[in-house]
């Protein structure tokens, strides 16, 4: 049975922490808080990757998204907090958590078909980087083998804790920029294994502008669908156009659930992709019987509503 710790304790650990951040160039959280109008905002200098590796797997639940920018060396980088967490980005990655989870048909021990939160993959061509998205999919073991038992040659990627690497990536902005999430969406599908992203922007409500029935917030939002080999899809489904001054004169396209024109579609069998190499030509993945249904599908009218119910007057 372990002791308590004393003070005597406690004293020496901080000690100990102070001489390693001393001897290692860590990154730095903000000592005050941090607004979203803040952002991006630089906490680290010549990081290098194994130090921004350690930071991430003590700070990565901080309630901050961090990014790590490469500097030309190859082996040390900038670090920035690129977001945070607020009730409508929670709200949003629960509801796209809960939408990706249909197929599964109910089951919660051993489901066919995972659905994480930010799970830490290594950046493609990130020399080691490791990051991680806001939600993402992969496939349980049972129907795709760990890279380390994989019978494809090269081996197949994996993520961090050697498990398959995830499929589908979600990443949710709020108050990141609207140019490094088009940054990190494309540096997943670097990777041939991540068959989809999905890319959400909520920008700032318009304080003086108000539903007439809800009293909610006036806001524009914006949706892109990254896949292998095919053009972005692109969604401006906000209760306001963008770029609009006058949602009652102009209104919206995504008023509605249930419109096909504002739903999000990713076939289920991009989660199971594990080709052969080469890969033969039309090669399609199956789903497994357990699987129900054929696609994904994101209605993005009810993004809109939660986003919208989250932040309110």
């Amino acid at each position: 049975m372990s002791r308590a710790r004393t003070s005597g304790d406690i004293w020496w650990a901080r000690i100990f922490d102070r001489l390693d951040e001393f001897l290692h160039n860590y990154p730095k959280l903000p000592k005050n808080s941090v607004t979203e109008s803040s952002l991006p905002l630089h906490i680290g200098s010549k990081v290098t990757i194994n130090n921004y590796n350690t930071f991430l797997h003590n700070y990565g639940s901080s309630g901050y998204k961090f990014q790590f920018q490469l500097n030309i060396d190859n082996t040390t980088g900038e670090v920035y907090i690129i977001g945070m967490a607020s009730h409508v980005h929670e709200r949003i990655i629960t509801l796209l958590q809960d939408y990706l989870k249909v197929p599964n048909n109910g089951v919660f021990i051993n489901p066919p078909i995972l659905v994480d939160g930010q799970v830490l993959h290594y950046v493609p061509r990130g020399n080691g980087v490791e990051a991680a998205p806001d939600a993402c999919v992969s496939p349980d073991v049972a129907f795709v083998p760990k890279p380390a038992t994989s019978t494809v040659i090269p081996r197949p990627p994996g993520n961090t804790c050697g498990n398959p690497h995830a499929r589908i990536m979600c990443e949710v902005a709020v108050g990141q920029n609207v140019g490094v999430l088009r940054q990190k969406c494309l540096s997943w599908m670097r990777e041939p294994y991540v068959r989809a992203v999905i890319s959400i922007k909520i920008l700032e409500p318009k304080l003086n502008m108000q539903e007439p029935t809800t009293g909610y917030y006036y806001r524009t939002m914006t949706a892109k669908l990254y896949r292998q080999g095919m053009l972005v899809q692109r969604w401006d489904f906000g209760n306001i156009k963008k770029h609009s001054r006058d949602p009652l004169n102009d209104p919206p396209g995504c008023n509605a659930p249930n419109l096909a024109a504002y739903q999000i579609t990713i076939p289920i069998s991009e989660v199971f992709w594990d080709p052969p190499f080469p890969i033969p030509p039309g090669y399609t993945p199956a789903i497994p019987l357990n699987v129900v249904g054929i696609n994904f599908v994101i209605d993005l009218y009810r993004i809109q509503r939660v986003a919208l119910q989250a932040q309110t007057p």
